[in-house]
């Protein structure tokens, strides 16, 4: 009895239909250069070398992982999303001591942040 692509193997996993398997392969030459160059773009993408290839081959989408964010920065713009929202609510809710706010300073805090998070994604 052969198996279809909804029935489990011994180890659990659905077996795949046969038209779904990679089972053909290429064998391609490449100098020490181009080699290098693929290993790095390969890693770049997050991908083995293999699936970077057949990606580009296939004219899917290769994209880089998502960065990694700094802790401290994120903890910074929460602060400071935190400190606007605060000043919102007593500005809509008419309390005294928010008519003082210097929006300036807050501001020159905001692109202070903005600039350090465009450092880290470039």
């Amino acid at each position: 009895m052969t198996q279809t692509a909804t029935q489990k193997g011994p180890g659990g996993r659905p077996t795949m239909a046969e038209a779904e398997r990679r089972c053909k392969q290429t064998n391609t030459r490449w100098t020490l250069a181009e080699y290098g160059h693929l290993h790095q773009q390969a890693a770049t993408a997050g991908l083995s070398v293999g699936e970077f290839i057949r990606r580009r081959a296939l004219l899917l989408p290769v994209t880089p992982p998502p960065q990694r964010s700094d802790s401290r920065l994120l903890h910074e713009l929460n602060a400071i999303g935190v400190n606007i929202n605060q000043i919102a609510r007593n500005l809509n809710s008419h309390r005294k001591g928010t008519h003082g706010v210097d929006w300036s300073t807050v501001q020159s805090e905001l692109r202070r942040v903005l600039e350090k998070v465009g450092a880290v994604i470039q």
